[in-house]
């Protein structure tokens, strides 16, 4: 049985769980994963803002509100969640920053507003400290509706994104700035945004099982070239992530699929602010032990923020018409 992108999304949050809650974790895959993520936003809002949002003001209208529904109810419950783990968790001696370095209370207008609004900015204290990739995420998607009406808009954005990585180096130095930066990330949204546009003509490179096993496999280059993730691997990743996406989009959603792709989000959310709680009843932090017990209450918090606040809002959400594609 072939997975398709729900399924794919969930592969990609546990990624970076993994990475941030287990030390012996193999290093590059969660970098892939965000950038992954990315890369996928840009394919499936394109595809919706085509075909579902394509009435000029009212179709930007409900794609915004949708868009908003998706991302911050859930979020608003991780801040809270965050606000309540750094206003506890020292008092005791625990220190939630120790897990994430970027854990930690706000202190500048500019940092509050970030956590608030998710601005698309360096912020270095965050309530959840994820939320720097999500940031980035809705910047892009302010400038998703222009790539996905005009091609060439896509291209520019994607040339210009790239010739500023280029501009970075790709040494292992310019590391962060080029994996977290919005314009350097952009180009991750613009090659989604592209390769939704060109999607039948590339269907012809579709290999749904041979494009997450090399995809799998790449991951494993980090064994025998450490430095390899950080300079030119992120790139590497971004081409595979790209013939993933490709070759998962035409799949048939199943309920599981489903299932998993709504976990994916608050797994994405939640699994530090979850993790670090169990500092306090003596875990060892990054242990396998702590990731499998911090990896389990984060599918269980999961589930009941889907329950409890995204089934109850989706009623909310714009109904759009289907365009139907030429042939």
């Amino acid at each position: 049985m072939t997975i398709g992108l729900g399924a794919w999304r969930f592969f990609l949050a546990a990624l970076v769980a993994i990475s941030h809650l287990w030390e012996n974790m193999i290093h590059g895959p969660a970098a892939y994963a965000v950038w992954g993520f990315f890369i996928l936003s840009g394919y499936l809002m394109t595809h919706v803002l085509c075909f579902k949002y394509y009435m000029p003001k009212r179709g930007l209208w409900d794609y915004t509100f949708n868009r908003f529904l998706r991302i911050y109810p859930a979020y608003a419950v991780a801040v809270v969640a965050g606000a309540v783990t750094l206003f506890v968790l020292p008092r005791i001696g625990v220190l939630p920053s120790a897990l994430n370095p970027q854990f930690l209370r706000p202190h500048t207008t500019l940092e509050w507003l970030s956590n608030i609004l998710l601005l698309p900015v360096p912020t270095p204290g965050l309530f959840v400290p994820v939320a720097g990739a999500l940031a980035v995420e809705v910047g892009a998607y302010v400038l998703m509706p222009l790539m996905a009406k005009n091609r060439s808009a896509a291209w520019l954005g994607f040339i210009l994104s790239v010739l500023l990585n280029l501009k970075y180096g790709l040494g292992l130095d310019s590391f962060g700035e080029r994996y977290s930066g919005f314009l350097t990330c952009f180009m991750a949204f613009a090659a989604g945004s592209l390769l939704s546009q060109y999607s039948e003509i590339l269907s012809r490179f579709r290999a749904p099982r041979l494009s997450p096993t090399a995809w799998i496999l790449h991951c494993l280059v980090w064994l025998m070239f450490p430095y390899w993730p950080w300079t030119y691997g992120l790139y590497v990743s971004l081409l595979l992530s790209a013939w993933v996406v490709l070759s998962l989009a035409p799949a048939k959603q199943s309920r599981l699929d489903r299932w998993l792709g709504d976990l994916s989000y608050p797994v994405y959310l939640f699994h530090t602010t979850a993790a670090i709680w169990l500092i306090a009843l003596g875990m060892q932090m990054r242990s396998f032990s702590f990731f499998c017990a911090g990896f389990a209450i984060t599918i269980v918090l999961s589930w009941l923020v889907i329950r409890l606040v995204d089934q109850p809002l989706a009623g909310l959400k714009k109904k759009c018409a289907v365009k139907v594609k030429a042939e």
